[in-house]
């Protein structure tokens, strides 16, 4: 059994590495670790017959890791805390809004394109980081595996267009752009603002930490509301 979960783990990090090394030469979000990495352990695990199950419990100790390591983002934050407090007005109703924003167009997305009801559930907590928005649905009787794929679709979207909006909407001040990766892009957006400097980083913590409870609020507040709506 630790031989097996060995295996494992050392086995994901040779994917990521390889990975990695790939996107040096090709740099595109398509061949993104993030992306590549997945995908390669997902064709292993499918040629080798190996059930997701048994590889998830053998790597469980990657996940307990990831969760120590999260903590580390609030360094950054404390040592920023004075000039994101200074713009306290401007991020609250930012994240505010484009929470808000995100949940009526998400709903609204899916029923359009007849998804469905349980789709257009789902989708309400998908611009939040994932393991919050799993525990959100499962609270509002939407699918948990649903939101994790609209999460992850929401998170990719948003590194990638992120860099075009910036160009385009000439974007300077390092907080508006890390409130708009932490908001638009949760977990990837985070790595990404931190690539373009600590204030950037400190404010995309923040819109996913702060950005998460006001999405719940919203959540929950205009959950009947979303109900109605879907039941014409």
């Amino acid at each position: 059994m630790i031989l097996w979960k060995t295996s494992s783990v050392l086995l994901t990090l040779v994917f990521f590495y390889a990975a990695k090394r790939f996107n040096k030469k090709r740099p595109s979000l398509l061949f993104s670790p993030a992306i590549l990495a997945p995908i390669g352990l997902i064709l292993f695990l499918l040629f080798a017959g190996i059930p997701y199950q048994v590889y998830s419990e053998a790597t469980s100790l990657i996940s307990e890791m990831m969760s120590v390591v999260t903590v580390a983002f609030a360094i950054p934050l404390y040592r920023n805390w004075s000039v994101l407090m200074a713009h306290r007005r401007m991020i609250l109703t930012s994240l505010a809004t484009g929470s808000l924003i995100a949940i009526l167009a998400g709903v609204s997305t899916t029923m359009l394109v007849g998804l469905g009801k349980e789709a257009a559930i789902s989708v309400i907590p998908r611009s939040i980081t994932l393991p919050i928005a799993v525990s959100v649905t499962e609270a509002i009787g939407g699918m948990p595996t649903m939101t994790a794929v609209f999460g992850m679709l929401t998170s990719f979207a948003g590194v990638f267009l992120a860099p075009k909006i910036i160009k385009k909407m000439k974007l300077r001040h390092p907080v508006s752009i890390g409130l708009m990766y932490g908001m638009g892009a949760h977990a990837l957006g985070m790595v990404k603002a931190f690539e373009r400097g600590e204030t950037e980083g400190s404010s995309a913590t923040l819109a996913v930490i702060a950005g998460a409870m006001i999405t719940v609020v919203w959540a929950f507040t205009f959950l009947p509301v979303i109900m109605s709506w879907l039941a014409v």
